[in-house]
């Protein structure tokens, strides 16, 4: 396992809004249809002439820095791996919601699963990037507007931004890079 932080990159710019990435995470993780480890949202912004113009906003767990799921549960159901990736150990779950509402970006979802009702989110496909192959959600992407790569990497992009339109930082230090939509 590499001990690099890893970072997703979405390229704002040229999200089409299409929600392939979030298919292909519910596919190939069987969830669902009505249960998502990722989301597209349309956010509203003003462009540089002032006009109101929609740009689209696709995420899932950021794998923060300082995860306030991990803070907020007192039964060790989260860890942070020496890569970055929050991990879940949903034995430990007893369901009770915390790491949920101290999630400020909504990553985690309760659902009941064989009679319990557990905390879950995206794992970053860690089982597949283990095999050196991409997250669902990054290979499911059309326009390719979804990457992983190590935080180092991801900050020396071109454009490359901890914000984004409807994005940013809320006091857990995501890892998330943002490439913003042109205006």
């Amino acid at each position: 396992m590499s001990k690099e932080q890893l970072a997703f990159v979405f390229r704002q710019e040229n999200c089409v809004g299409c929600e392939a990435c979030t298919v292909a995470c519910q596919a190939n993780r069987g969830l669902a249809e009505d249960r998502m480890y990722r989301q597209v949202e349309a956010v509203e912004h003003l462009n540089a002439e002032g006009r109101q113009v929609q740009a689209f906003l696709s995420q899932s767990c950021h794998h923060c820095e300082t995860p306030s799921c991990l803070q907020a549960c007192g039964y060790g159901v989260y860890s942070r791996r020496e890569d970055g990736i929050v991990r879940q150990h949903l034995q430990n779950c007893v369901g009770c919601g915390r790491c949920e509402s101290a999630c400020p970006y909504g990553a985690i979802k309760m659902e009941v699963k064989d009679g319990r009702r557990l905390a879950t989110k995206c794992d970053m496909c860690a089982s597949r990037i283990a095999e050196g192959e991409k997250p669902h959600c990054v290979r499911g992407c059309p326009v390719q507007v979804l990457d992983v790569m190590p935080l180092e990497e991801a900050v020396r992009l071109p454009g490359a931004q901890l914000h984004g339109h409807g994005y940013y930082d809320k006091g857990t230090q995501p890892n998330t890079v943002i490439i913003k939509r042109r205006a």
